[in-house]
């Protein structure tokens, strides 16, 4: 996943944003987003049998702008209510909001605390996972991103190198898709918690490593590598990542904004390799290479 320094906050402000009518709650979404929130950051709830959507955000005049915002528009039928929270209450919030969802075409992401409830699609398979972030819930595009481009080449791969690891979604995915040798690597210690939990409750294991991909050497190259780094960190360390990478074999990127997706191809031409895919979303984008023979 997005390769961050983990912190859990000791505050949490929650803004409740409650409509009357669902004509209403979809421009209060359309609102938000084009306040520049995410499909991910917009968390649906009920308050006192009215639809409405939360945003959880440790900084309390982040969502107070947004309050403001809804004053001014006097939009009818919407009422904004704030509150502060302590982590363990915004945490399980947050978590009674997530919801098995579909990954990819054949693969859903299930909260393993909804597991007993779960019923899969016809001809699906799925991950259990926890995670106190959003990253690597299977919600954020990028996650989506390269777990398609991972689909995409099932049985073409069977070492497997996920670059900021997180919650091991990846890795697990990659596992579900025919890999047999997989390592993640992680500079946060949380993350390799995470991953760790997950393997367990999945019943699935490869290899993790804390490391920051800055210092890290290793000689072993993989068939695919899979790096969701933000692109800064991409660009500066692109030589080290296509040194993991078997010529002939794949490397996944994301976690690039739309607005940064033009300097990260300039930055990546140099290299030898072929663009096999982009995907882009609504804010951020991905890219499937293929490393080629020299």
């Amino acid at each position: 996943m997005v390769e961050i320094q983990e912190r859990i906050p000791k505050i949490v402000y929650q803004l409740q944003i409650q409509s009357a009518s669902d004509q209403g709650l979809a421009l209060v979404r359309a609102v938000l987003l084009n306040l520049g929130y995410s499909e991910s950051d917009l968390i649906g709830s009920s308050l006192k049998g009215r639809a409405a959507i939360e945003l959880f955000d440790e900084h309390q005049v982040k969502l107070e702008r947004v309050k403001k915002l809804f004053s001014r528009l006097k939009l009818a039928g919407v009422k904004v209510h704030q509150r502060r929270l302590a982590p363990k209450d915004w945490l399980t919030l947050w978590k009674s909001q997530w919801k098995p969802a579909p990954l990819t075409k054949r693969l859903d992401v299930v909260p393993v605390w909804y597991k007993d409830k779960y019923k899969p699609r016809r001809g699906s398979d799925h991950i259990l996972m926890d995670t106190l972030l959003s990253f690597g819930t299977g919600l954020h595009e990028t996650t989506r991103f390269m777990a398609q481009f991972i689909e995409s080449r099932e049985g073409q791969f069977r070492s497997f190198l996920d670059i900021g690891t997180g919650t091991g979604i990846l890795s697990l995915v990659a596992i579900k898709y025919g890999a047999e040798d997989v390592l993640g690597i992680d500079i946060g210690q949380l993350s390799v918690q995470a991953s760790l939990d997950n393997m367990k409750a999945n019943n699935l294991y490869f290899k993790v490593k804390k490391a920051d991909i800055k210092k890290y050497r290793s000689q072993e190259k993989y068939d695919f590598v899979a790096a969701n780094l933000i692109t800064e960190d991409l660009i500066e360390n692109a030589q080290k990542i296509i040194s993991f990478v078997k010529e002939g074999g794949l490397l996944a990127v994301s976690g690039i904004s739309l607005d940064n997706l033009s300097k990260l191809r300039k930055a990546f031409s140099t290299l030898p390799l072929k663009c096999l895919k982009i995907s882009k979303g609504k804010q951020w984008s991905g890219l499937l290479f293929q490393k080629m023979m020299l």
